[in-house]
C-alpha cells in the first residue's frame, strides 16, 4: 500500500486507527482507505465527494452513508459522482462486530471491529480536529504514551523511495523509530509498548532515584468510560452538563461534543463504554485520563506535596507511583483512587503491587536469562552448539515461563526468540556453501520453532499466535537466503521445510479447534497454510472439526451483541478449503451449508432492531466478502445474499423511493455478474477487498502486523 500526499491523506486514520490489531490478516488491511484514495474528488470539512465506478461501489456507499436516491448504475466508462455527508453518517447509530480473543489460558478479551460508517466518521474527526486532539492529548507530564504530532504519509514496502534495510526494527507509530509500510495518523510519545519503558534508561533512573514503587491498574477501563466525560475532559464538568442537549451542527460544536457523539454512535448509541480494539479508543481514553492526571496533581499540590516527594507516571490505564516514603505512596494512591471513582472508574485491587528498589520484575529477570541463553544457542559465528530439540525445549521453558505459566511472560519470550532466530538465519544461511551444512542449520532452527509452538499452545494468547506464524513463515522462506547453494539444493531444502511446516500447522490447528475462543488464532494458521501452499493431509478431518466449531458458534451466538469471531473463521476456512480442491466435495457442501446458516442469521430482518441501527459490522463484512469470493458461482452467491437485510439496504439507498424488491434483487444479481466479469478480465476486485481472497500480499500484511499493540 502507498499513502500519498493526496486528497485522501486526511482520512488515513482509516488505515491504522479504526481496526483492532488482532484481526485476521485478510481483514486487517487498510482497504477502505485505499478505496477512498482512488475514488475521492473532494473533501471539505465533513463533506466528501467520490466517484462510483461500479455497482459494487454504489453498494459500498449505501452501506457507509444513509443517502437516498443513489444511482442504480456506474462503471469505469460511466463514473457517477456521489456526495457523502460525513456529519449525517457520524450521527447514525451502528453496531460493531464484537469478538473474543484469548489473553491467556483462562481469560479472554472482547474486541470490536467498527462498522464502515463509524470508521469514516472517526477518520473525519481526526482530519478535522487533529489540532484540538493534540492539544488536549498532551497536557499531562505523567503520560508515557500520548499523541504528539500528525505523521506524514508513508510509503509502500516496494516503493522506490524506500531504502531496503531488513535489519531494522519495525514500528509504525513511535517518534524516532523507522516507519513501516504506513504511518498511524499520530506519532506517539514516548513509549509505544510498556516493555519499552521497562527497558529504558528512564526506568533505571527511577530505580536509582526512588525507594518505593506502587503499580495501580484500572479495572475494565474502556468499558467504564462514560462518553460524555470526554466533553468534561476538553472543557469543564459544568460546561459539559450545560450542553447535554441536542448537538448543533458540527462546525458550531466543540471537539468534545463531536467526538463524544461519534463514539456513541459507533457503539450501539450507548454512552457507557467505548469499543475496545481501535486505536481511536485509546486516543479518546488518553484525553480523559490526561484531564484526571491534571486533577490528581492539583489535589496533591493542595495537600502540600511537591515533586520532591513523589512522581506519578501512567501508561494508558496503569499508574506508577514512586516515592521514598511509603506513607506518601499511600496518600498519592488515595487521591488517584478518589479521582478515578469520581470519573466512574475503579481500581483492580488484585493487580495492585508494591516494589522496593530495584524495581526489576520477574519478566525482566527472565528476559535477561533468556537473552544469555539465546546468545549461546544461536551464535552468529562459529560451529553450531550441540543442543538437541529436547534440551532446547527445556532451556526455553525454564527461562521463558514462570511458575504460574504467565502468558505475558511467554509472549515477551517469544518476541525475543523470534527476533534472534530471524537475525541468526539471515547471517548464517548465506554462509552455507554445502547442502549438508545448510540442512544441519535448518534442522537446528526447526528445533527452536517447534519448541516455540509448544510453549504457545501451552500458554496461549492471540498475540503469541502471530509471533509463531511469523517465525514459521521466516523459516519456510529461509532457503532463499542460501545463495551459495545450487537451485536443486535450495529446492530440496524448501521441500524439507515444507514438511516441517506441514507438521507444525496441522498440530497447531488440531489443538486449537479443540479449545474455546480460538477462532482468530485458527484464522492466522489457516492464512499461513494457504500462503505457504501447505496441503493438510488431514484436511477433511480438520475441515469437519472446524465446521463443528462453526455450528456450535451459531447456536451459542445468535444475537447481534454476541461473539462474532465465527464470521472471521468462516471466511478464513472458505478461503483455504475452497482453493485448489483442498477438501472433499462432501465437506465443501457442508461448509457451504454452514455459510448459508450464517447468511440466514446475519441477513435476516430480525438481526438488528428495526429502524434503530444503520448496519452491523459483521453484516457489512460478510456481504462484501461473499460478493468478491472467486470460488463460488453467481447463482450460489445470489442464493446466499438474497436475504431481507441485503434487499432492504438496496431498496433504501439506491434508485427512487418506490424501488421494488424485484428491482433491488436485479441490482444485486447484476452486481455479482459484474464482479465475475471483472475477475475474468484479470481485475481481482481488490479495489474494495474487505476480505482478501488471494495470498499475493501475505508477507506484506504479516510484516505490517509486527508491532504488538496491547489494549
Amino acid at each position: 500500500m502507498e499513502l500519498l500526499r493526496g486528497g485522501a491523506s486526511r482520512l488515513r486514520a482509516l488505515a491504522t486507527e479504526c481496526m483492532p490489531f488482532e484481526l485476521p490478516l485478510e481483514v486487517g488491511r487498510p482497504w477502505l482507505y485505499q478505496w477512498f484514495d482512488s475514488r475521492m474528488v473532494r473533501l471539505n470539512g465533513f463533506q466528501i465527494g467520490v466517484l462510483a465506478r461500479s455497482r459494487k461501489d454504489l453498494l459500498l456507499i449505501a452501506l457507509i452513508a444513509d443517502s437516498d436516491g443513489l444511482p442504480m448504475f456506474a462503471s469505469d466508462d460511466c463514473e457517477r459522482p456521489v456526495a457523502l455527508d460525513g456529519e449525517a453518517l457520524a450521527r447514525k447509530w451502528r453496531a460493531p462486530a464484537s469478538f473474543l480473543v484469548r489473553r491467556n489460558r483462562l481469560q479472554t478479551r472482547r474486541l470490536e471491529l467498527l462498522a464502515l460508517g463509524s470508521q469514516v466518521a472517526i477518520a473525519l474527526v481526526y482530519g478535522n480536529q487533529k489540532d484540538s486532539l493534540l492539544y488536549f492529548g498532551s497536557r499531562s507530564r505523567s503520560s508515557l504514551r500520548f499523541p504528539s504530532r500528525p505523521t506524514s504519509p508513508g510509503k509502500h514496502l516496494k516503493s522506490k523511495f524506500k531504502v531496503p534495510d531488513s535489519t531494522r526494527e519495525v514500528s509504525i507509530e513511535t517518534r524516532g523509530r523507522s516507519l513501516g509500510t504506513y504511518n498511524s495518523f499520530f506519532a506517539y510519545e514516548k513509549y509505544a509498548f510498556i516493555g519499552e519503558f521497562y527497558d529504558s534508561k528512564r526506568w533505571h533512573a527511577l530505580e536509582a532515584h526512588w525507594k518505593n514503587l506502587r503499580r495501580l491498574d484500572v479495572s475494565n477501563c474502556f468499558g467504564s468510560i462514560y462518553t460524555h466525560s470526554f466533553a468534561w475532559a476538553t472543557s469543564t464538568d459544568a460546561h459539559s452538563k450545560a450542553h447535554l442537549g441536542k448537538l448543533p451542527e458540527f462546525p458550531k460544536a466543540d471537539v468534545g461534543r463531536i467526538f463524544d457523539k461519534v463514539m456513541q454512535c459507533a457503539n450501539w448509541g450507548e454512552t457507557h463504554g467505548i469499543c475496545v480494539g481501535p486505536e481511536s479508543s485509546r486516543v479518546f481514553a488518553e484525553i480523559i485520563f490526561q484531564k484526571m492526571d491534571l486533577v490528581i496533581h492539583q489535589r496533591l499540590h493542595r495537600k502540600k506535596f511537591t515533586s520532591a516527594d513523589y512522581e506519578i507516571l501512567r501508561y494508558v490505564d496503569d499508574f506508577f507511583i514512586f516515592s521514598d516514603d511509603l506513607h506518601t505512596v499511600d496518600a498519592v494512591a488515595s487521591v488517584i483512587k478518589d479521582v478515578l471513582t469520581e470519573g466512574g472508574f475503579s481500581l483492580n485491587q488484585s493487580k495492585t503491587q508494591d516494589y522496593l528498589t530495584p524495581f526489576t520484575t520477574r519478566i525482566s529477570e527472565r528476559k535477561a536469562s533468556l537473552k544469555v541463553f539465546l546468545k549461546l544457542s544461536l551464535p552468529y559465528e562459529g560451529a553450531l552448539p550441540g543442543y538437541d530439540i529436547r534440551e532446547i525445549s527445556v532451556h526455553l521453558r525454564s527461562t521463558a515461563i514462570s511458575s504460574d505459566n504467565d502468558a505475558q511472560a511467554v509472549g515477551a519470550a517469544l518476541t525475543q526468540i523470534e527476533r534472534r532466530l530471524r537475525k541468526f538465519l539471515r547471517k548464517r544461511a548465506a554462509k552455507c556453501g554445502e547442502y549438508d551444512q545448510a540442512r544441519e542449520l535448518f534442522s537446528y532452527v526447526w528445533g527452536f520453532a517447534h519448541s516455540m509452538l509448544y510453549q504457545y499452545l501451552s500458554n496461549p494468547s492471540v498475540s503469541s499466535s502471530m509471533k509463531i506464524v511469523r517465525t514459521l513463515r521466516d523459516i519456510r522462506r529461509a532457503s532463499e537466503l542460501c545463495v551459495g547453494l545450487s537451485g536443486r539444493h535450495r529446492a530440496m531444502l524448501e521441500f524439507e521445510s515444507l514438511e516441517s511446516l506441514h507438521f507444525a500447522v496441522a498440530r497447531a490447528i488440531r489443538r486449537l479447534v479443540a479449545a474455546e475462543d480460538t477462532e482468530i488464532e485458527v484464522c492466522h494458521f489457516l492464512s499461513l497454510a494457504s500462503a505457504s501452499q501447505v496441503r493438510l493431509s488431514s484436511g477433511n478431518r480438520i475441515l469437519s472439526d472446524i465446521c463443528d466449531v462453526l455450528d456450535r458458534h451459531l447456536s451459542a451466538n445468535d444475537s447481534a451483541k454476541a461473539n462474532q469471531a465465527g464470521v472471521f473463521l468462516l471466511l478464513s476456512t472458505m478461503k483455504y478449503f475452497l482453493t485448489d480442491s483442498r477438501a472433499s466435495s462432501d465437506n465443501v457442501s457442508r461448509l457451504m451449508s454452514t455459510c448459508g446458516k450464517f447468511t440466514d442469521l446475519l441477513f435476516g430482518s430480525q438481526y438488528l432492531p428495526a429502524g434503530q441501527l444503520k448496519n452491523h459490522a459483521s453484516q457489512e463484512l460478510l456481504l462484501l466478502a461473499l460478493i468478491e469470493c472467486p470460488y463460488i458461482s453467481v447463482d450460489v452467491k445470489f442464493e446466499l445474499l438474497n436475504k431481507a437485510w441485503v434487499v432492504a439496504s438496496v431498496r433504501k439507498s439506491l434508485g427512487t423511493a418506490d424501488l421494488t424488491e424485484r428491482s433491488a434483487r436485479r441490482f444485486l444479481r447484476r452486481c455479482l455478474v459484474d464482479e465475475v466479469a471483472r475477475q475474468g478480465d484479470g481485475m481481482s476486485g481488490s479495489d474494495i477487498g474487505a476480505f482478501v481472497w488471494s495470498d499475493e500480499d501475505f508477507d506484506e500484511q504479516l510484516y505490517e502486523k509486527e508491532p504488538q499493540f496491547i489494549y
